[in-house]
C-alpha cells in the first residue's frame, strides 16, 4: 500500500514538472560559444525515486520534453559548453563546475543562473561518424567526477565561467551583485592564443543611434563624435560603464545590447562608425575553459585547475 502510494506521489510530481516552463540560459554563460550550439534548457525541479534524482529538459524550439537522470543531463551539459576535443582533466573540471551549479541553484533558488544543454539527437548530428567514441569518452569522464562539487566555507559555490578572458579573469562583484570571495581575478594570460581572441563589431551612427534608443531609452542628440565618453574600467580591464549621450551605462549591459563577445573593449568614433574592438569572450569570471584546457594539457589535474580558478575552495569528494 505505501509503495502504491509513492508510486502515485511520483507520478504526480512528474506531472507538476512537465508543466514548468522551462528557464533558458542566461547572462551567466551568455549566448552559447562552444562547437556545439544546439542548446536545449532545463525546468529547475527535479523528483527523487530510488535515489536517482531526475531532471526534465525541455527543447525550445520543439517543445518536446524529456525526462533523463542527472547524470545523463549533466553529460549534455558539459558537451554544450565545452568542445569533445579539449583534454580529460578540463572536461572533468568542466563538470565539476557544472554539477556545483546545479547544487548550487537547489539551495539558493537562483533561476537566472541555468545552464545550457544539448541532447544525445543533437549531438549525433553534431558529431556524426564520430558520436559514439565522442561520447562514450564524454560518459567516462563525467561520471568519474560525477557527484563532487566546489565548495567554499564548506558550501557550494556559483561556479561561473566563459570561453576566454581577455588575460585577467574579472571579480564576480564586478559583474553580479553580491559578495563572492572565491571569484576573484586571476590571471590567465594563455587566453590571448585563443582563436577569435579579438572580434570587431562596427556600426554606422543611425545603426548606432537606433539601438541606443531602442534598447537603452537614450535619445541621440548633438554631433555622433561626443556621443560616448567617460570610460571606467576595473583593474582586469574590463569596461565597467560608459556615458552615452550624458547617461551612464553598466559595461554588461553595453555588451549585451550591443552584441559584443566580452566587456572588455574599446569605443572609437571613425569613418562616421562607432567600432568596437572587443578581447575575449563572456563575462570573464571565474573558469576560463580555455586557460582550463591549456592547464590540462600542461599536466594539471582537474582539481589543480578548479583550485586556480575558484579562490580558497576545495573539491568535496562523491558521497
Amino acid at each position: 500500500m505505501k509503495k502504491t502510494k509513492k508510486v502515485c506521489l511520483l507520478g504526480f510530481l512528474f506531472i507538476i514538472l512537465l508543466s514548468v516552463i522551462p528557464v533558458a540560459s542566461s547572462l551567466l554563460f551568455g549566448v552559447q560559444e562552444s562547437s556545439v550550439s544546439a542548446i536545449v534548457s532545463q525546468s529547475q525541479l527535479s523528483i527523487h525515486a530510488d535515489r536517482i534524482r531526475m531532471v526534465t529538459v525541455t527543447d525550445p524550439i520543439t517543445g518536446e520534453r524529456e525526462l533523463m537522470s542527472e547524470s545523463d543531463y549533466l553529460c549534455g551539459v558539459v558537451a554544450s559548453q565545452m568542445p569533445i576535443e579539449y583534454d580529460d582533466e578540463a572536461i572533468k573540471a568542466q563538470a565539476v563546475a557544472s554539477y556545483t551549479l546545479m547544487k548550487y541553484r537547489r539551495i539558493y533558488g537562483t533561476p537566472s543562473e541555468a545552464q545550457s544543454f544539448v541532447s544525445k539527437k543533437r549531438l549525433k548530428s553534431q558529431w556524426g561518424e564520430n558520436y559514439r567514441r565522442n561520447y562514450s569518452r564524454l560518459r567516462a569522464l563525467v561520471n568519474s567526477v560525477y557527484g563532487e562539487y566546489i565548495a567554499y566555507k564548506g558550501e557550494p559555490i556559483l561556479a561561473a565561467y566563459h570561453d576566454f578572458s581577455c588575460g585577467v579573469t574579472e571579480d564576480g562583484g564586478n559583474v553580479w551583485k553580491g559578495d563572492f570571495p572565491y571569484l576573484v581575478s586571476v590571471e590567465s594570460r594563455d587566453d590571448i592564443c585563443a582563436e577569435n581572441y579579438r572580434s570587431t563589431v562596427r556600426l554606422t551612427e543611425d545603426e548606432f543611434s537606433r539601438i541606443c534608443n531602442e534598447k537603452l531609452g537614450i535619445a541621440t542628440q548633438g554631433k555622433p563624435a561626443d556621443w560616448v565618453e567617460g570610460c571606467v574600467r576595473s583593474n582586469s580591464g574590463y569596461v565597467m560603464s560608459y556615458t552615452v549621450c550624458g547617461v551612464t551605462v553598466n559595461g554588461q549591459r553595453l555588451r549585451n545590447v550591443f552584441g559584443l563577445r566580452s566587456a572588455c573593449f574599446t569605443l572609437k568614433h571613425e569613418d562616421k562608425s562607432f567600432v568596437f574592438d572587443v578581447r575575449g569572450s563572456g563575462h570573464g569570471v571565474g573558469m576560463s575553459k580555455f586557460g582550463a584546457n591549456l592547464m590540462s594539457l600542461n599536466g594539471k589535474s582537474y582539481r589543480e585547475i578548479l583550485a586556480y580558478y575558484y579562490k580558497d575552495t576545495k573539491v568535496i569528494p562523491k558521497k
